[in-house]
């Protein structure tokens, strides 16, 4: 049984300056990219909800980006 832990929560992001956002949020596109070409060049990854996680914690940093450029 694989127990999988959010990545990133709400709360972290917003404690983050917009620099460091960014970064993460580049980061995490790559993760996701690397785990993605893995399985589409026929291997297989330890941890497949890992996928689930990284667009989730992609999704989290751009949503609280947006709302604080609304903000603004």
């Amino acid at each position: 049984m694989v127990i999988i832990m959010t990545i990133i929560s709400s709360k972290d992001v917003r404690k983050l300056s917009r620099e460091q956002r960014l970064k993460r949020l580049d980061d995490y596109k790559k993760k996701l990219f690397e785990v993605k070409s893995q399985l589409a060049a026929g291997g297989s990854i330890q941890n497949p909800g890992q996928i689930k996680e990284y667009k989730k914690a992609i999704s989290r940093i751009l949503t609280i980006m947006s709302e604080e450029e609304e903000k603004i």
